[in-house]
Formats: C-alpha cells, sequence, structure tokens
C-alpha cells in the first residue's frame, strides 16, 4: 500500500474538515482516534459503521500495543484502511502528541420517540449542555451507571467533536446520544409510558436522597450558567436537588450527573 504524503490528498482533506462541526454535519461523520478505542471498535464492527482506518506506520510502531493493532488493521480485509506519513497524520488531528491511527465512522441517525420505546434502562435529558469536557465525562458515567440512552436538546453541544469523542474512552459507542428539538414531547411521551421525569434544581427542598427508585426515572440536567429552561422544568414530574453542605452553591454539571446516576444504579441493584 502506498503512503500518502500529500495534505492536499482528498482523504486528508475530508479527515481535516471533520474538526468542523459544520463538516461533520454535512458528511454525517466523525473520527475517533487511538490504539485503545480503535482496537475497540474493531471488536464491535459490525454494530458500528466504519468508513474507514488511517494510520501512520512511523507513529504506531513507536506507540505501546501499535505493532499489534498495525497488524491487525493490515490483515483486516472487510474495512478499507490508509497509510500516511508521520507529518501528515500529525496535521489531519487536533491531538498534541497523536498515537498514529484513527477511525473514521459514520453518524447514526436515530428517533427520539423508536430509541425511548427501545431502552431498558433509565434516560438522560440534556439541556444545552455546553462544556465539551462535561460532555464526554456524562458520557463516560452514564455508560459506567447503566444508562444507555441520553436525549439533548437543541443547543447542546456536540458530542462528536474530537474533544468530547477522545475523553469518551470508548463510552461514546455503548451509549446511544440523540438531539431533538421536540424535547417538550419527549418528556410528554416519557411521562405517558411511565417514566418519573425528574428535574434538577436548586429552588426545590426535594432530596435526591429520598427519591422512589422502583419506578423508571429519566433525569434532566441543565446548561452551566442558567440551569434547565424553565419550560422544561415545567414539564417535569417532580424536582430535585443534591444534599450538600451549605458552603457549596452549586455542583459541575458532569459531577452532578454522576453522582445522580451513581445513586440510581446503586438503588436499583
Amino acid at each position: 500500500m502506498d503512503t500518502i504524503i500529500s495534505k492536499s490528498n482528498e482523504k486528508v482533506k475530508f479527515i481535516k474538515s471533520l474538526n468542523d462541526k459544520k463538516f461533520r454535519n454535512k458528511y454525517m461523520a466523525f473520527y475517533i482516534e487511538g490504539i485503545k478505542v480503535v482496537t475497540e471498535i474493531l471488536n464491535l464492527k459490525e454494530a458500528i459503521d466504519i468508513m474507514f482506518i488511517a494510520y501512520s506506520k512511523d507513529l504506531l510502531e513507536n506507540s505501546n500495543g501499535g505493532t499489534t493493532l498495525l497488524q491487525r488493521i493490515e490483515n483486516e480485509k472487510s474495512i478499507e484502511s490508509l497509510s500516511f506519513s508521520k507529518e501528515v497524520f500529525k496535521y489531519i488531528t487536533d491531538t498534541v502528541t497523536p498515537q498514529g491511527v484513527l477511525a473514521v465512522v459514520k453518524i447514526p441517525e436515530y428517533n427520539v420517540f423508536d430509541e425511548i420505546d427501545k431502552t431498558k434502562s433509565d434516560i438522560l435529558i440534556l439541556d444545552k449542555v455546553q462544556d465539551l469536557g462535561n460532555l464526554g465525562t456524562i458520557i463516560r458515567s452514564a455508560n459506567s451507571f447503566d444508562t444507555r440512552l441520553i436525549i439533548c436538546n437543541v443547543g447542546t453541544a456536540d458530542i462528536y467533536s474530537p474533544k468530547v469523542v477522545r475523553s469518551t474512552m470508548g463510552s461514546i459507542f455503548k451509549v446511544k446520544v440523540v438531539y431533538t428539538s421536540k424535547i417538550l414531547e419527549a418528556i410528554k411521551y416519557l411521562r405517558d409510558k411511565g417514566y418519573d421525569v425528574i428535574g434538577t434544581s436548586l429552588k426545590t427542598n426535594n432530596n435526591l436522597k429520598d427519591l422512589d427508585y422502583s419506578n423508571k426515572h429519566v433525569y434532566v440536567m441543565g446548561n452551566e450558567a442558567n440551569g434547565v429552561d424553565i419550560e422544561i422544568l415545567n414539564s417535569c414530574s417532580s424536582l430535585v436537588k443534591i444534599d450538600m453542605e451549605n458552603t457549596a452553591e452549586s455542583l459541575n454539571v458532569s459531577i452532578a450527573t454522576s453522582i445522580i446516576l451513581y445513586e440510581a444504579y446503586k438503588n436499583k441493584k
């Protein structure tokens, strides 16, 4: 296989464009980078639409586990793979020290109501969460505590940005994330199906520790600065807050989400 050495190569320009949300939306594709996660998605390839794998032999051979993965890529017949020079590979990614391998993956398209019908777990709703680091942590926590569906209101940051994808450490492929402009309709649908939709707010006296975990729950988490939109709060079954010392004004949304999902997981076991 010839190694691509030109930055003007069409595949190089395509991958480079996926650093921009506009082009991720245009092509309905994103990339995930690193030896561990590429190995993992190769193990899940029947369930993931992998467009192709790009690698740099020079970088991979100098990374822990890289030689083993390189042999697997070169022996993989069902997925296209492209060899890039070290310089070109570093050019296409936004990672300071790339390991030399990435997979370009199609963004899955979901219908929010269909996914509600399919899920067997509690559900998480995110209302305009903006920080990319918070999103990555939330997705990892959802995977860790058996929450398999996240519904994002329009205005929530893009989970397919390289920073979020990288920080999920592969959890992005184990939790379904659905964006919707019909969040109020989705909440009504959830309540009609028997879910308790729990909004989070500092302006309630109801504590998380007092929840009845015998029912199916949806947890609604809000924007870092403004919390959950008032119209969404008004559509919830009830409101809760996390019990904490009076000296602490509030928690980071990813920390609060992790606490809530852990409590739900612990109390349903």
